[in-house]
């Protein structure tokens, strides 16, 4: 059993069971690991006091914070390295004129129906995790949109993002790629159009039913361990950062890889290079300076090392990235201002990464203070149920159950 240095209490309120975590906005585009809309607005209700408070999620995802945040009417900051979570992030907190909507769906309708004109990406081994069926009618709608100048242009794109995942053949229940077995391929169906349609359809019934307040939002695709340089001051930071080392950020990246070969060029505020992953959080070398002086991570990381040295060597970098980025966005909270980073302790090898009290940790070091650590049941995250925590084949274990909620002030 891992040690605590920091209390944890059980909450079995925040557990949510029987809540819908998919709902509203929030159904565009689903995502690895995300918030439970429930949760956020929970710990806004119980933290911010004042209106129009600013809140800050450095790791934003796929926007539920931001989302969230909007509709209790404070204004928003995003940060991710990923673009198809910013597009989505963007996507769930505009606001749409309703005529407009529609009268570009009715268009895009047309246009793909009276069309056989493609515009298909440089994709690698694109025959290999599509049919060629798919792949055209996957060009058919991405021509239509990168030849017309609609309105609301993101809003598509997301829904087209949702659609070349979900016609791939990446199996189901998996966030990396893995190839679906050729029975499975031999039997998927070509859905593309219908698909798109009909989802794009839905969402835009969901997206005009209500008009969001009128708020500040601004997104940026940054990468939180670099040196961030913006003129911000904000009321709370809420966010759920990746989970113990670089195969949790490699695991995003997979995920909506699908999407990404299929829109990036037509997302330029947000377009990045193809391997852009590659200056995610844990993955630059560095001096493991925020490992030693944390005492219940470096005694995770001896028990790792002692199993797998190269291992170690990448929790151990992934935690330097964790500590910088850390320091990096707590200098944007304001005096009094509340920090809460959900996390799950993973396993590495068969040893749990108490991810918790690490945060914990780090945040006092930054001149916070520790306020709680909530523990609540995970009834319905968006995560596969099992995994190899071993990176061995066929050794597997169930996933994470709990998710810890890590509370702190600047009382500096």
């Amino acid at each position: 059993m891992e040690p605590s240095y920091f209390p944890r209490t059980e909450n079995d309120s925040l557990s949510f069971r029987g809540k819908q975590l998919l709902s509203g906005r929030h159904k565009i585009h689903p995502y690895p690991a995300m918030l439970h809309p429930l949760l956020v607005d929970y710990l806004l209700e119980k933290y911010i006091n004042k209106p129009r408070s600013t809140i800050l999620d450095p790791f934003c995802g796929s926007g539920v914070t931001l989302l969230q945040g909007v509709l209790r009417k404070h204004d928003v900051i995003g940060f991710d390295i990923n673009p198809i979570a910013m597009l989505i992030s963007k996507v769930k907190t505009s606001t749409y004129d309703k005529v407009t909507l529609y009268d570009e769906l009715e268009d895009i309708k047309d246009a793909v129906s009276n069309s056989q004109d493609v515009d298909i990406p440089s994709i690698r081994n694109i025959d290999t995790w599509y049919d060629p069926k798919v792949v055209l009618d996957l060009g058919r709608i991405r021509h239509v949109l990168k030849s017309k100048d609609y309105r609301h242009k993101s809003f598509f794109l997301a829904c087209l993002a949702y659609v070349c995942r979900h016609q791939s053949y990446t199996r189901n229940g998996e966030f990396k790629r893995y190839r679906m077995p050729e029975s499975k391929r031999n039997n998927s169906k070509n859905e593309v159009i219908p698909l798109f349609l009909n989802h794009s359809e839905i969402m835009c019934e969901v997206f005009t039913q209500n008009k969001l307040p009128s708020t500040s939002i601004h997104l940026h695709r940054a990468d939180v361990d670099a040196n961030l340089e913006f003129d911000l001051e904000v009321d709370m930071i809420l966010t759920s950062p990746p989970y113990g080392d670089s195969g949790t950020t490699v695991a995003y990246e997979q995920y909506t890889s699908f999407g990404f070969e299929w829109t990036n060029d037509l997302t330029p505020e947000f377009e990045a290079e193809p391997n852009y992953y590659k200056k995610s959080l844990g993955n630059k070398k560095n001096s493991g300076n925020g490992v030693s002086n944390v005492e219940v991570l470096s005694e995770t990381i001896k028990r790792i090392e002692e199993l797998d040295s190269k291992r170690a060597s990448v929790v151990t970098d992934f935690f330097d990235g964790y500590y910088r980025a850390l320091r990096n966005v707590c200098k944007y909270l304001k005096p009094n201002g509340i920090v809460c980073f959900i996390v799950g302790n993973r396993l590495v090898k068969n040893q749990t990464i108490p991810l918790d009290q690490i945060t914990a940790s780090f945040l006092t070091s930054q001149g916070m203070t520790f306020e709680s650590i909530f523990v609540r049941n995970i009834c319905n995250k968006v995560m596969p149920s099992r995994n190899s925590p071993s990176n061995l084949k066929g050794v597997q274990s169930s996933t994470m159950t709990s998710e810890y909620i890590v509370v702190c002030r600047n009382t500096t």
